[in-house]
């Protein structure tokens, strides 16, 4: 009986203990699920730094469970070589009591050369047992090693005014405002102008500033007129004491182009109907341009007008003008040549009185016209008409023993008592046709003879037909022969 309650007591000695183990489980389940998240806070210490220096910041780690805690710290800015202090809390992690805080110094320093300004600094806090993390960010001041031109110069809207467009024909002025913001009297202070790019702009200022002082400075620069279109940036660097102040300021400006085809000189000459106009462009620029250059004229004047280089007509409100297509580079020159010339015209007339008195000279001074008239009609055709020749002295010399001959065609035949005042003295046939012969004794200059004597043709001639030249043969006093002939005449019916 004794040996049966020991069994039971310790059977429920057993069950209890194994009740109470599998509530443990559940305990610490519901002691996970209770768990609450953390809070990280980070406070500066040194928060403004030299490019080398190094900034320090306290990190306070809040853990608000019922468990101790441990977190470990990271930096994912590669930018940034960070360091704890102690130095195991960085590398190893934090151990954060139950409702407790744990506080780390942080010490940031920057791993590349940074420019002055603000730099931002990220820190990620990750719980170890609860998987949680946080990311805090915070800013670090990095200060060049040189002064500042705020401890120096009182902030204005604009320290440097430079145009934006510079005309390079022009000169400009680079303006420096400067106030010293400070009772400190600043007995050299240079102030460095200079462009980037290009070596447009190489100018120093030297001034002083005396304490509180409100001034402007400037520098007149000249460019070159020539300096092609650019953009570019002015540099400004100012010095006290030798020392350059930061930051560095830096203004663009713009160079901006322009172009202008122009006369350059005229020239004009002329002798002997030959007139020469020369005209020099220029192009007054600095980049490439294009223009088309007239020059009034007509028609007429065309005609005996040449240019080089060659040019090409254009007509407006009615006009006429000669124009050219002038594409030139910066300074580059053309010269336009227009010559008129009326020498061909001269040359003509010449021509023409020299033909005029050789044609005189070599023409016969006797005359010899062949005239047709008082013609009748038969049967539709001609049958009979009067020929008349007139002998002409054109000269003022006398002639002698002229011999006047005319032919007449097979066809028709002389009528012997038809002849005029002045007979014939034979007329004959050489087979090819009747001939009548004239034989004058003289005539005097300017005299003139007509000849005259009628045809009859054997049958009606319906069709057209000619009339055979005559000839006149005459002598001077002198003996010298001459041998002329008169003109054909046509016949229609």
């Amino acid at each position: 009986m004794l040996r049966q309650s020991k069994k039971g007591a310790f059977l429920a000695i057993l069950l209890s203990l194994l009740f109470t183990l599998s509530l443990i489980p559940s305990a610490a389940a519901q002691d996970e699920s209770n768990a609450q998240g953390f809070t990280v806070t980070m406070t500066a210490i040194n928060d403004s730094i030299l490019v080398d220096g190094q900034a320090i910041f306290e990190l306070t780690i809040s853990n608000p469970n019922s468990y101790p805690e441990k977190f470990r710290i990271s930096a994912p800015d590669i930018e940034w070589s960070v360091q704890s202090d102690p130095l195991y809390h960085y590398f190893s992690g934090v151990d954060v009591p139950a409702f407790g805080s744990e506080t780390v110094r942080l010490l940031f320093k920057p791993a590349v050369p940074f420019t002055p300004g603000l730099r931002a600094v990220n820190i990620v806090v990750e719980s170890v047992r609860g998987e949680q993390s946080q990311s805090i960010s915070t800013f670090v001041n990095i200060r060049s090693a040189y002064p500042l031109i705020m401890e120096y110069l009182a902030a204005v809207s604009r320290i440097v005014e430079i145009p934006s467009q510079i005309d390079p024909r022009q000169e400009f002025v680079i303006k420096v405002n400067l106030i010293n913001r400070n009772p400190k009297n600043i007995s050299q202070m240079r102030i460095s102008l200079s462009s980037i790019s290009t070596a447009l702009v190489r100018e120093a200022i030297v001034t002083d500033l005396r304490p509180l002082e409100n001034k402007v400075v400037s520098a007149k620069v000249r460019l070159d007129p020539l300096t092609p279109p650019t953009q570019d940036t002015l540099k400004v660097v100012i010095f006290v004491d030798n020392k350059p102040l930061e930051p560095t300021i830096f203004e663009k400006f713009e160079v901006v182009s322009y172009s202008e085809i122009k006369p350059l000189k005229s020239e004009k000459r002329g002798s002997f109907f030959r007139w020469v106009d020369e005209t020099a462009y220029v192009n007054d620029g600095n980049v490439k341009s294009q223009k088309v250059v007239e020059q009034q004229t007509s028609l007429l004047k065309a005609l005996f007008t040449k240019s080089t280089p060659k040019s090409f007509s254009i007509s407006k409100d009615g006009k006429r003008f000669n124009a050219w297509e002038l594409s030139l580079e910066p300074q580059e020159t053309v010269v336009i040549q227009v010559v008129e010339s009326y020498r061909s015209i001269f040359y003509l007339f010449i021509l023409a009185i020299i033909f005029l008195l050789l044609y005189r000279f070599f023409q016969s001074p006797v005359q010899l016209i062949k005239e047709s008239s008082a013609i009748s009609y038969k049967e539709g055709g001609v049958s009979e008409l009067k020929v008349v020749l007139r002998l002409k002295n054109r000269s003022s010399q006398p002639y002698v023993k002229l011999t006047v001959m005319d032919r007449v065609p097979m066809i028709a035949e002389v009528e012997h008592d038809t002849m005029g005042t002045m007979k014939p003295v034979t007329i004959f046939n050489d087979g090819r046709g009747s001939v009548v012969k004239w034989e004058i004794e003289n005539i005097d200059g300017q005299e003139e003879r007509v000849l005259a004597y009628k045809i009859k043709s054997k049958l009606s001639i319906l069709g057209q037909f000619t009339l055979p030249k005559g000839s006149a043969a005459f002598f001077t006093e002198k003996n010298i022969k001459f041998v002329t002939h008169s003109n054909t005449v046509t016949i229609k019916p």
